[in-house]
């Protein structure tokens, strides 16, 4: 092999990487529907805190959240079966996407599951309040981690707009309507860059 050859088989290896780089993110999906799913269960969860709905002994808290994990679960399963069928599942960014975006779910888990038995076993109907906080952080540290490793700059914007969520509702943490932040705050950091990257995907390997 001349050494133009090998210049040659260096630039194309080169070009196929920054093309994997390059290509379109495949976790619009995920976001978008965790973007309206969590804007609903906020949205309940303050209109059961102010008595909007009935509030039946703290039962309806019992229907929300163990309705959320059942919608939660089968969302997952059908939406891991959606991105099996699309092109691209090995590039730079998908990787890094995949990889974020499940260490954040996992640590979320935690946390959610953590003041949901506080709520239950104490009585205190503010232990979930603790979630949006960490959540919201962490949703912006995985926006933020996949901006940089897929160099889709534009996501850093939402990456900021979760965290400054983050910080709202830290600081209104005792108050009700921070569900209503959170709520708005899901469409807004989660749907919204969702929809877009939805826009982008390439079509399901027939």
């Amino acid at each position: 092999m001349t050494r133009d050859e090998m210049l040659a088989d260096i630039a194309y290896a080169r070009t196929l990487a920054e093309e994997g780089r390059h290509a379109p993110l495949l976790g619009g999906a995920h976001l978008l529907f965790w973007g309206v799913v969590n804007a609903i269960a906020f949205a309940a969860q303050y209109a059961i805190l102010e008595g909007l709905v009935p509030y039946m002994d703290g039962l309806a808290f019992a229907v929300l959240w163990i309705g959320y994990g059942a919608v939660a679960a089968i969302g997952m399963m059908v939406l891991r079966l959606r991105t099996q069928k699309k092109p691209g599942l090995t590039t730079i960014g998908a990787r890094a996407e995949r990889a974020l975006w499940t260490g954040a779910a996992v640590a979320v888990l935690a946390v959610v599951i953590g003041s949901i038995a506080r709520m239950f076993s104490s009585g205190d109907t503010s232990a979930p309040n603790a979630i949006l906080g960490a959540a919201f952080a962490l949703y912006g540290a995985a926006l933020f981690g996949t901006a940089s490793l897929s160099e889709q700059t534009w996501l850093r914007r939402f990456g900021w707009l979760a965290v400054g969520v983050a910080l709202n509702a830290c600081m209104f943490a005792a108050f009700n309507w921070v569900y209503v932040i959170a709520s708005v705050g899901s469409l807004l950091a989660l749907a919204w860059p969702g929809i877009i990257l939805l826009k982008r995907e390439p079509s399901a390997i027939v």
